[in-house]
């Protein structure tokens, strides 16, 4: 019986780096299933690691053995194992009934907060109890009718999983795993690549690719009509097929921001949270048909075409992008509620769920570097954590670094307006780290702290790569400190545009 390892466990068993484990799979001389590699091909990939204990692998095979023959005990025993397997289930069961119900009161609780905000303005409170009463009701129904899968289920949707075809991706040699029901346009921006495409809908052609192995199934019309060369050359649409066996295609994918066209779509207001004192979190949901591409870390500008200023200019704003590329319908943005921004207070006073807003971009370089083997170290101050946000969301779903660190420094405990989420990738993630830090909002004593804290949690920081949010002149401090601390100038990266709480120079 062979076992699968996470890269992360991987690495620490052989005693190497989580970058030469992703070496050996992009030179095909180990393979990679849903994040994980075979015990076995793993020893024939690294026949001379330095393992950290020479008996680790007999320990485990010994052990892997024992648990086999554990199976066929008497029958007494596997009366005993039968009763705590059928417990651990009916556990696991009622853990996972509690965790989804929590969810959905969270979601209740949610939609009851932005329904009271658009009642406000109502001066009838009889009309404005029926609403939110009707409201409440239409919302609890939906949330019965959302009824958990049975362990069955969940074991059939595992296999369905397992089963999944394989799609690898030339000449960046990226691979990633395509649900039969999804385009293969789609899968592909779920797991964090940057490929073209266009128009989503079959008509532009921009997604298009070359199929160099496998077989596809399309599951949609296309208007565009490919010429005869291409035709011969086994050009498809991503939009408008999916998977039907493990397959190879070959097609660009964006690797600096560069590559990436500047946009302009009509987008509208999904959800407006009020998610501290400080801060409210905006996400606009995009047409299916005209998707943002954006690489993690960039920033866009927002206009809010319907509201107008004294002057008659329209209200706009430029923000970072605090979402994952792998959810190009759904962006989310931060917006510092602190200072008497045009756009902040519009959006406080006067924008409701629907309203418009024209995005165009993107804008910015602080993107991930993908061909860097470095482990991670994330900086935000205040409401920098949304473009940290979108890049540690990105460097999750392509699985990138070895260890990953963020360090979210402000002044207030408050001001972590998304602490839980960061506590949440701590407890589930092996390779993830958090620290929240609230110091004076002051230039050097930011800076000092954070150096205190580097300087306490590693021994070194040549094998590191650092990302920066933060106002430029702490920027320009943290530079000269951070290289006597060894790290190299390509290694550093800032975001240039900062909104949120100021720091005194």
């Amino acid at each position: 019986m062979d076992r699968h390892l996470s890269l992360s466990q991987a690495a620490r068993l052989i005693g190497v780096k989580r970058g030469d484990i992703q070496k050996k799979i992009q030179e095909n001389k180990l393979t990679v299933m849903e994040g994980t590699v075979v015990l076995s091909d793993l020893k024939k990939a690294f026949p001379d690691a330095a393992y950290e204990d020479n008996t680790m692998l007999e320990k485990m095979e010994k052990f892997m053995q024992d648990a086999v023959h554990k199976m066929v005990q008497s029958e007494r025993d596997g009366a005993q194992a039968d009763a705590l397997s059928r417990r651990i289930i009916k556990i696991n069961k009622e853990l996972a009934e509690e965790r989804k119900q929590a969810a959905n009161m969270e979601e209740l609780i949610d939609g009851m907060k932005q329904k009271f905000i658009e009642l406000n303005v109502i001066s009838n409170p009889e009309h404005a109890f029926n609403e939110i009463r009707q409201w409440f009701n239409t919302a609890h129904n939906a949330l019965e009718e959302d009824k958990l899968t049975t362990p069955v289920e969940q074991l059939e949707n595992q296999i369905k999983q397992f089963m999944l075809p394989h799609v690898r991706l030339l000449p960046s040699r990226h691979d990633y795993i395509s649900d039969k029901s999804e385009t293969l346009l789609e899968s592909a921006l779920r797991s964090g690549l940057a490929v073209d495409y266009g128009c989503n809908n079959g008509k532009c052609g921009k997604c298009r690719a070359k199929l160099l192995s496998g077989q596809v199934e399309k599951t949609r019309h296309q208007d565009y009509i490919f010429s005869e060369s291409e035709k011969s050359q086994g050009y498809i649409l991503t939009c408008s097929n999916a998977a039907k066996t493990d397959i190879t295609l070959e097609t660009e994918e964006a690797v600096s921001a560069d590559d990436i066209p500047l946009q302009t779509i009509a987008s509208k207001v999904k959800k407006i949270d009020h998610s501290s004192e400080h801060v409210i979190i905006l996400t606009l949901k995009t047409p299916r048909s005209q998707r943002l591409r954006f690489l993690a870390g960039q920033h866009i500008e927002l206009n809010l075409d319907n509201y107008l200023q004294d002057n008659s200019e329209p209200v706009n704003a430029e923000y970072s992008i605090a979402s994952c590329p792998c959810e190009p319908s759904n962006l989310e943005f931060h917006i510092p509620v602190n200072n008497n921004a045009a756009f902040a207070q519009t959006v406080i006073q006067d924008l409701k769920n629907n309203d418009s807003v024209t995005l165009e971009g993107p804008h910015g370089s602080f993107v991930l570097d993908e061909d860097s083997p470095n482990s991670l170290i994330f900086v935000a101050w205040d409401t920098g954590f949304s473009a940290i946000k979108s890049l540690i969301e990105h460097a999750m779903s392509l699985d990138h670094a070895e260890a990953i660190h963020l360090y979210w420094m402000t002044t207030k405990v408050e001001n972590h307006y998304l602490d839980n989420l960061c506590r949440s990738w701590n407890d589930a993630l092996d390779n993830f780290t958090y620290t929240r830090i609230m110091c004076e909002a002051k230039t050097d004593v930011v800076a000092e702290t954070l150096m205190l804290h580097l300087h306490d949690e590693h021994s070194h920081l040549l094998n590191f790569d650092l990302y920066i949010a933060a106002p430029g002149h702490l920027n320009h401090l943290l530079k000269p400190l951070l290289t006597s601390h060894g790290v190299k100038g390509q290694n550093m990266h800032f975001e240039s545009t900062f909104h949120g709480d100021e720091i005194i120079d």
